[in-house]
C-alpha cells in the first residue's frame, strides 16, 4: 500500500527521522566533548543539534533541545573526570551553557522568522503587478483593487513619502495657466 505525500504515517516517518538527527547530533556533540576533555570547552558544537532542533520542531523544540544539550555536556564533563571543588559549580557552569543554548535556538527561530517574512514581502514586490490603465490601482490576488499608494503601505510595509516629479509640476503649472519663468530669458 503506497502512501501518499500527505498520509500522516509519511509525516510521522519525517519528523521521527528528523528528532532521530537531533539527537544523534547530540549524541556526537556530547562525544566530541568528553574526547576534547574538560580542560577544551567546545560547547559552541552544540549550536548544530538545536539549529537543528529549532528548524524543525519550532521554538519549543529548540528551548527542549537546549535542556538535552545541558544534560549531555554535564554528562560528558563528570564521564571526561572534571573534580569540582563544590557540588554547585557544576550546575552553576550548566547554567550558563543551557543560557547560551536558548539564546542560539531563540536566535535562530527569530531571525529565520525574519528571513521568511522579508523573503515573502520581497516575493510580492518582485511579482508582476497587474495595473489598471486609466487609474494606475493594482489588483491584489483576493481581486481587489488598490491605490498604489495603499498597496505599497500593505505590502512593503513603508509608506509611500507624496512628491511631485518636474514633468508632473510643468504639466499641472501649464494647465492652471502658470508658465515657467526660466523658459522667457
Amino acid at each position: 500500500m503506497s502512501h501518499g505525500p500527505t498520509s500522516p504515517s509519511v509525516h510521522h516517518s519525517s519528523r521521527m527521522g528528523q528528532l532521530l538527527l537531533v539527537l544523534a547530533a547530540t549524541a556526537f556533540c556530547g562525544w566530541v566533548d568528553y574526547v576534547t576533555g574538560y580542560e577544551v570547552s567546545v560547547f559552541a558544537v552544540y549550536a548544530l543539534p538545536l539549529i537543528l532542533s529549532t528548524r524543525s520542531f519550532g521554538l519549543m523544540g529548540g528551548c527542549l533541545s537546549a535542556l538535552l544539550c545541558s544534560a549531555v555536556w554535564i554528562a560528558a564533563d563528570v564521564v571526561a573526570g572534571h573534580l569540582y571543588g563544590q557540588w554547585w559549580v557544576v550546575y552553576w557552569n550548566a547554567l550558563h551553557r543551557f543560557v547560551f543554548f536558548l539564546c542560539v535556538a531563540l536566535g535562530f527561530h527569530y531571525a529565520r522568522a525574519a528571513l521568511g517574512a522579508e523573503s515573502r514581502r520581497w516575493g510580492t514586490l518582485t511579482r508582476p503587478w497587474p495595473v489598471c490603465t486609466q487609474c494606475h490601482r493594482i489588483a491584489a490576488k483576493d481581486g481587489h483593487w488598490h491605490r498604489l499608494e495603499s498597496y505599497l503601505c500593505e505590502h512593503a510595509g513603508t509608506p509611500p513619502m507624496p512628491k511631485v516629479c518636474p514633468d508632473c509640476a510643468r504639466e499641472s503649472y501649464a494647465m492652471a495657466g502658470f508658465t515657467d519663468r526660466t523658459s522667457h530669458r
